[in-house]
């Protein structure tokens, strides 16, 4: 029997289709280590200390200590593009470390250490696979910058707007915009008034920087917080802020500094 080409066309067509049906499920696409585009991972940041040369087993048993940064994934990936990932490996945590030419790595180190235990997301590129014994996790990323990461809308509806807000009008040296936070007996006079929020805050060597504001109680919160007032001393700040409702507003009623600044 001859088949027309008609006939053939619609074998051929059929074949693929079948073909495309045993195949399964496409792969989703692996993270290309050749590009040079910014990538952004989200997870738990955590500390270790690693043993480094001369590889003897561990820091206690006479290696170089090696402070590592990892970031445990909140999903694995998968990367392709060098000699050192496989595409087949699922990888779920990624060692993370300041850019190499970057002019404020020491800054970018220093809020590493200050994030260790939450959860953040990072932006770097030219991630690379481990390949030596410096590397500690299966793919290794320099980061431009590492943030908290925080879902805003927790916040609705609490006392926790108040308490961001005074600390971003800390944060801009703004005294009259902060003490509209604070119930009024505390703006009149005092380390609270706008004016002295002012000349403080808005003189530091470097700006206050809220890091994270976390829920102990419907109306407690504890801040995380970093400035210099006077180079090179630096405040890791941590307090506890009460808040009280007056009216129909959340207010400031008393911050409590848990580390003397």
């Amino acid at each position: 029997m001859r088949l027309s080409v008609h006939s053939l066309r619609f074998l051929a067509a059929l074949i693929v289709t079948l073909t495309g049906l045993n195949s399964g499920p496409a792969r989703s696409a692996c993270l290309d280590v050749k590009k040079e585009s910014p990538v952004t991972f989200a997870g738990k940041l955590t500390f270790r200390i690693f043993g480094g040369p001369p590889y003897n087993g561990g820091v206690t048993k006479g290696d170089t200590p090696e402070p590592t940064y990892i970031l445990k994934l909140d999903r694995p990936v998968c990367a392709e593009g060098d000699d050192f990932v496989d595409p087949a490996d699922k990888i779920d945590s990624i060692q993370v470390f300041p850019e190499w030419d970057q002019n404020k790595a020491s800054t970018l180190s220093e809020r590493l250490r200050r994030l260790v235990g939450t959860r953040v997301r990072v932006l770097g590129k030219s991630a690379f696979g481990a390949h030596t014994g410096h590397h500690h996790a299966p793919l290794l990323l320099p980061i431009t910058s590492v943030e908290r990461d925080v879902d805003p809308t927790d916040a609705y509806d609490t006392a926790m707007t108040t308490v961001q807000g005074f600390y971003v009008a800390l944060a801009a040296g703004s005294g009259d915009e902060a003490v509209a936070f604070l119930v009024p007996e505390k703006r009149r006079n005092g380390p609270f008034s706008a004016d002295a929020i002012t000349k403080f805050y808005g003189h530091l060597d470097e700006p206050l920087s809220l890091i994270d504001v976390n829920p102990v109680s419907s109306n407690e919160y504890r801040v995380r917080y970093t400035f210099v007032a006077r180079q090179p001393k630096r405040c890791d700040g941590e307090a506890i802020v009460r808040t009280t409702r007056v009216q129909d507003e959340n207010l400031i009623s008393s911050i409590r500094a848990l580390n003397g600044c």
